[in-house]
């Protein structure tokens, strides 16, 4: 079977034998999802406790927790060294780690209850502990990366991020308002949020803001990835990807990439409703960003 021929360079000496990762990360529904199969069709390992989304649920339990935007280094460095062990399959969970994973699950959180986090222990424990395997290329896909997106780089030398953005006014429509709920208060300064449309785009717009200046710093490392434009354009999208991540794949493969990029029918439904639901500086950083926010027949 042909394979796809990722080239990931020189890795850094402090770090393990595996390549950097690949991270993916936006604002939920903005087609990470799609994206994330391009990785795994191009022989990266995500995880392997995935959602239908393919979602990284071992991130998901360790870092998608409000707690986390007020964790000190030292806690930060001890959630990245048990996902980094857990992806590059260093081996078994110290006590020490063990304990740690357990007491994420000690209690419900906003989005998943206790039973379903202590599902991602076992699983995480489970995968851990089966004999040491050789460092593969690796990467996760986990919509809520970019909220700690300048905690993780320090200790992940090298790493990739792909954020996956969509026309925020189409966006502040979409029934998956799930990180406007969780993380709204803190980055909105709200005591409560609820799912308007409008703070929907608001909270949009605030994140884009800091991926933005986080992206900047990684560089070269960093792509903002226009999911619209990818399904206009399959090809230059497709093409700008597989470039960012130095992956030159055989042409059947490139092919079945292209042929699973659909358009989302959503495109355009925010001319179905009023730009008197947005705040007009909102509109104008979409329109900043590149996108349509001209209203008119849907």
């Amino acid at each position: 079977m042909e394979r796809a021929g990722l080239s990931f360079g020189k890795l850094p000496a402090a770090v393990s034998t595996a390549p950097p990762p690949i991270a993916i990360g936006g604002v939920g529904g903005s087609g990470t999802r799609v994206v994330a199969q391009f990785l795994i069709d191009l022989g990266l390992f995500l995880g392997a406790d995935l959602n239908e989304s393919n979602d990284n649920l071992w991130f998901t339990l360790l870092f998608k927790r409000r707690e986390i935007l007020g964790a000190r280094d030292e806690q930060f460095s001890d959630l990245v060294a048990v996902f980094r062990q857990a992806m590059n399959g260093s081996g078994a969970l110290s006590t020490f780690q063990h304990d740690l994973a357990r007491s994420l699950a000690a209690a419900d959180q906003p989005s998943h209850d206790a039973e379903w986090l202590r599902r991602r222990v076992d699983s995480l424990e489970a995968w851990t502990a089966r004999e040491w395997r050789a460092p593969r290329p690796w990467g996760w896909k986990e919509p809520n990366t970019h909220v700690v997106l300048d905690r993780l780089e320090p200790f992940l030398p090298g790493m990739k991020y792909v954020h996956v953005i969509r026309n925020g006014l189409d966006m502040a429509y979409s029934a998956n308002q799930a990180q406007l709920h969780l993380w709204g208060p803190s980055f909105l300064g709200l005591e409560r949020v609820d799912g308007s449309p409008r703070l929907s785009l608001k909270y949009w717009h605030v994140i884009h803001r800091l991926v933005l200046d986080r992206g900047r710093r990684l560089g070269d490392r960093f792509l903002l990835l226009n999911y619209d434009r990818l399904c206009a354009d399959p090809e230059e999208g497709l093409g700008t990807l597989l470039r960012f991540l130095g992956a030159k794949p055989p042409g059947a493969t490139r092919d079945r990439l292209l042929a699973s990029i659909r358009p989302s029918q959503s495109v355009g439904r925010f001319r179905r409703h009023s730009p008197s639901d947005f705040d007009p500086e909102d509109i104008a950083f979409v329109r900043e960003l590149g996108f349509d926010t001209s209203y008119g027949s849907a």
